[in-house]
């Protein structure tokens, strides 16, 4: 018994003591592998889409993809508040505040999961018009997005489960949950796709059943955990923690929200080029958020990292970890880039089939927009750093600010700079976002902290 014990406390890490950098690295090795399961979960679809159905199939299932980014913003925003609000607690050693969050969480995560899955469903036709959605591939889109929006409630649990565990310093969930769900995605795949014919209706299904199975895995330990409590009275929304998960979501949600505005207008214009140039985008898209996911999971062991010390009071040493931080991840992102720049051809063929005759202009497309953007990464990590340093403090609001500076920046760069440097005005509209967005949010940082 004593055994036990000790083994589940092991899986938590205590982020007041020890080398900053050390501790977040050492956290965020399960995030890493999970987060890079999790993108060859995404990326197995778009492989077997592109190389056993079509160039225009990749592009249906790409053309509405800011929809599913919104949605999994919001879950990935609702979990960061609770994992700051959770990390609070477990640094201050309030429990009984804990089992309330994880409570409330759950509540919150039911209602919201059912009015996203209404909501979203009942609006098909209207976003694929604003997406301006190609007549060609409209009828493979509806087929896709009607099923794996079935998904949205799946995911909400599942980002619930693994930040509430996250905040006490359990990252291995996260690893455990996406690979499986990654294994099953894939053997899925190739089943409903490659064998039965389902087409891109068999991709959606198989991203919504492996979505399912992940959530279960999540959330069985966090039933199991110390933080859950039977007791029906920590699911009844309390009005003071209500204000405090509000106060710290909303901006996120704001934020993410414009952002998605800005690449929504930046995807109408992608699409009304032509299949290809959607496709190409999409293909160098997902080569770089394999990368992305990798900054994005020491993000989130740093906020833990912040969240514990700041319920400690150890301000001194959040601001030395977040030092070590960001110096650590832009020496990752310089080998990062070696890597794509010598291997971008080859990295995003493994989305095409040579024998497709949209494959030479797509592979151009793919090639030019994963080279730009993956040296746009030295200005990413300051600010991806940066921003969920800030969040983690207590002021959301600044991302928030900068979310609509986000949105200026990426209209000017399709609208305008296509005019002077040609397709290269889509490939930067990311970065222009970025640099737009790291004064905002590092300078207030340092104002906080003192």
């Amino acid at each position: 018994m004593t055994g036990t014990v000790k083994k589940a406390k092991s899986r938590n890490i205590n982020m007041t003591e020890g080398s900053p950098v050390r501790l977040v690295v050492l956290f965020s090795i399960p995030l890493i592998f999970g987060n890079i399961f999790q993108q060859l979960y995404y990326i197995t679809d778009a492989v077997i889409v592109g190389k056993y159905i079509s160039i225009q199939a990749l592009a249906a299932v790409n053309s509405c993809t800011w929809i599913t980014w919104l949605l999994n913003a919001i879950a990935r925003d609702f979990s960061n508040t609770l994992s700051i609000l959770a990390s609070y607690s477990v640094g201050e050693g309030n429990q009984e505040k804990v089992k309330k969050i994880v409570g409330n969480a759950g509540t919150i995560t039911l209602l919201l999961s059912l009015f996203l899955l209404i909501f979203v469903e009942t609006n098909l036709d209207l976003f694929f018009r604003l997406f301006k959605v190609q007549a060609e591939v409209i009828q493979m889109t509806g087929e896709y997005f009607s099923i794996v929006l079935l998904g949205i409630p799946f995911v909400l649990i599942y980002n619930a489960a693994a930040a509430l565990l996250r905040a006490e310093g359990n990252s291995q969930v996260t690893f455990h949950s996406v690979a499986v769900a990654t294994v099953i995605n894939i053997v899925l795949d190739v089943l409903f796709i490659v064998h039965l014919g389902w087409g891109v209706k068999g991709g959606a299904a198989a991203t919504v059943i492996a979505q399912f199975v992940s959530m279960v895995i999540a959330l069985v330990p966090l039933l199991k955990s110390k933080m859950f409590t039977k007791d029906l009275s920590y699911w009844k929304l309390d009005v003071s923690l209500l204000k405090q998960m509000v106060s710290l979501w909303l901006p996120m949600f704001v934020n993410s929200a414009v952002i998605t505005i800005g690449g929504s207008y930046v995807s109408r214009n992608v699409n009304a080029i032509g299949p290809y140039f959607t496709a190409g985008i999409s293909s160098g898209t997902k080569i770089f958020t394999m990368l992305e996911s990798l900054i994005m999971a020491i993000q989130t062991g740093l906020s833990v990292f912040i969240g514990q010390n700041l319920g400690a009071g150890l301000r001194e040493r959040v601001r030395k970890g977040q030092h070590q931080v960001v110096l650590f991840s832009l020496v990752l992102s310089f080998f990062l880039n070696i890597v794509v720049q010598s291997l971008a051809p080859v990295l995003v063929g493994i989305f095409l089939s040579a024998s497709d005759p949209l494959y030479a202009q797509t592979l151009h497309v793919a090639v030019a927009d994963v080279r730009v953007i993956t040296l746009g990464m030295f200005i990413m990590v300051p600010m991806y750093l940066y921003r969920i340093a800030i969040q983690t403090l207590g002021h959301p609001k600044y991302p928030m600010y900068a979310g609509f500076l986000q949105l200026l920046a990426r209209v000017f760069s399709v609208s305008v700079l296509p005019m002077f440097i040609g397709e290269y005005g889509y490939y930067v509209a990311t970065i222009l976002a970025w640099i737009v967005t790291l004064p905002v949010v590092m300078i207030p940082y340092y104002k906080y902290l003192k």
